[in-house]
């Protein structure tokens, strides 16, 4: 009896090491698949990988590199099905809760991102791309002060982050803080006077307020800095109908329009222009 015991425990014992190695050898494989963008190939392999050992804590990692594999195929109902399986085995994962929320965003579950963006700043309370899609999330649903916060936090991380003082910019406006919108944004123009973007900005502000003329004036500004972009020649000539001239409109849309912007856009803009 002892004999076959031994002679027992050594079997299992071997087809364990057996099993480890086989899995091992797929895993390295789906990795490989990985690197070289055969996504397919991935895919298969790191299913196969799982079911030679389902319950091996190193699925984490299986289950990850599959949704990710599924996310470059377009399949995103299987890649979140992944993640979540990667999930079940380590809940506290923020990359994986990250790349999750990402596809949630993608899918248009808005409600289920937020979930995963304040699991992961339960434990990383200063995650910067958590706090940005978050502070976006809040924005959406309109709970400004909530946005606001988030952004102010992230600032006090990086406070030269240019992309979120933007945002928190636009979030006073829509938040009825006027003053707190201009300072920051002539701020922004002041620091970096060559970006054209901030130009287009602020003149959409202006012509929101009803101030065409200043508008026109930061358009053209937009369009000295960045003159290979046909949208900012469409701004202005909508900016330039509203004044009522019509010729610098069209001249502008004409621009435009050699420039790839959208043609039927274009003719509609131009009958105006009559």
């Amino acid at each position: 009896m002892r004999v076959l015991i031994v002679t027992l425990l050594f079997f299992v014992a071997f087809t364990a090491t057996a099993q480890d190695s086989a899995y091992d050898k797929l895993y390295c494989e789906g990795t490989e698949a990985l690197k070289n963008k055969d996504y397919k190939s991935a895919i298969s392999i790191f299913l196969n990988t799982i079911s030679i050992s389902p319950k091996n804590p190193l699925n984490e990692y299986a289950y990850s590199n599959l949704a990710y594999a599924y996310e470059q195929e377009g399949n995103l109902n299987e890649a979140l099905l992944s993640y979540s399986k990667a999930l079940d085995i380590n809940p506290a994962s923020v990359k994986t809760l990250s790349q999750r929320a990402k596809i949630l965003m993608l899918m248009d579950q808005i409600d289920a991102a937020l979930s995963d963006y304040n699991s992961i700043l339960q434990i990383e309370p200063k995650n910067s791309s958590a706090l940005f899609f978050r502070a976006y999330i809040y924005s959406r649903d309109k709970e400004y002060d909530k946005a606001i916060a988030d952004y102010h936090v992230l600032l006090a991380q990086e406070p030269d982050n240019d992309k979120v003082r933007l945002s928190l910019a636009l979030l006073y406006r829509k938040s009825g803080y006027i003053n707190e919108c201009t300072m920051l944004l002539e701020q922004l123009i002041e620091e970096h006077p060559t970006n054209a973007e901030y130009y287009i900005v602020r003149s959409n502000i202006e012509r929101e307020d009803k101030r065409t003329m200043l508008a026109i004036i930061d358009a053209e500004k937009a369009i000295e800095l960045a003159p290979n972009n046909p949208e900012y020649r469409v701004t202005l000539a909508e900016l330039l109908i509203e004044s009522g001239d019509k010729k610098a409109a069209r001249e502008s849309l004409e621009s435009a329009l050699s420039l790839g912007y959208d043609k039927e856009t274009i003719i509609y803009l131009y009958n105006k222009c009559r």
